[in-house]
């Protein structure tokens, strides 16, 4: 359900309590944040690219997408934009460890990197950070209530129903 939007952001209510504030530049989304719930009018967005990424959120929280297919502005440092692209292309549900994409991005030994780098992406949710975990399985730096941790516990406990 989308609450807000006010140029070119909006705010989609999800399931985990916290809002997903979106913002655009009207060709890619520049940045994602979950925001505390808030308690505004409803209106339909007017921007495209916005309308599409709602509807994905929404698709998402239905457990109908695999996979994120929206055009993203990232600005960091080459392994940050290495990884989160490299995040980017997991599929719901598909976990692997920051060691896992340091390989995957042709830096073995920059799993620490690859941590900071999740720790601040700037397009949550999009950048599925939360897919990515320690090499023993578990959301490294954040606690059990956290987004991160909520979003994994969402996948996990979900498989993805086919689209109709």
């Amino acid at each position: 359900m989308l609450l807000l939007q006010d140029g070119l952001r909006c705010l989609v209510r999800t399931p985990l309590g916290k809002d997903l504030l979106i913002a655009s530049n009207g060709a890619a989304i520049l940045e994602s944040t979950f925001v505390a719930r808030r308690r505004v009018a409803e209106r339909k967005p007017s921007d495209a690219l916005l309308v599409e990424a709602t509807a994905q959120v929404q698709a998402y929280f239905a457990r109908r997408l695999r996979r994120f297919d929206l055009p993203f502005f990232l600005e960091g440092t080459p392994l940050q934009l290495a990884a989160w692209h490299a995040v980017a292309s997991l599929a719901f549900g598909e976990f692997v460890s920051y060691a896992d994409v340091a390989r995957a991005i042709g830096r073995p030994g920059a799993h620490r990197g690859v941590a900071a780098a999740m720790g601040a992406t700037p397009i949550a949710l999009f950048i599925p950070a939360h897919r990515v975990i320690g090499a023993d399985g578990r959301i490294k730096g954040a606690d059990r209530t956290s987004v991160r941790a909520r979003l994994a516990a969402f996948e996990r406990a979900q498989r993805v129903r086919p689209s109709p």
